[in-house]
């Protein structure tokens, strides 16, 4: 039986294999709306907005990306569309 601990130790021993060139899935989290037509536009990620009464909208765009010079292009789109960003992670390395 895994503790919790064991588990935050595989996690730890994942993010040792992260490099800047390897394929990984990112979950980033935005302030607003961003329609879907966007995906191709953002390394083809998917996007899923939801908004809650009297909340602002949170727009995630969720998926892989071939390495981190695309995650960087990601980033820089949403900067330049003023998409304010509330978490970039990254949920899992993809094997090559």
């Amino acid at each position: 039986m895994k503790t919790k601990q064991d588990t935050h130790i595989i996690a730890c021993r994942n993010e040792s294999e992260l490099t800047i060139d390897k394929a990984a899935t990112y979950s980033i989290r935005i302030v607003g709306y961003l329609d879907e037509k966007w995906s191709e536009r953002l390394g083809g990620l998917k996007i899923v907005s939801t908004c809650r009464e009297g909340q602002k909208t949170i727009s995630m765009l969720s998926g892989p990306l071939v390495d981190q010079a695309a995650l960087f292009g990601v980033l820089n789109s949403l900067y330049d569309m003023r998409l304010p960003l509330l978490t970039v992670e990254c949920l899992e390395i993809n094997e090559n």
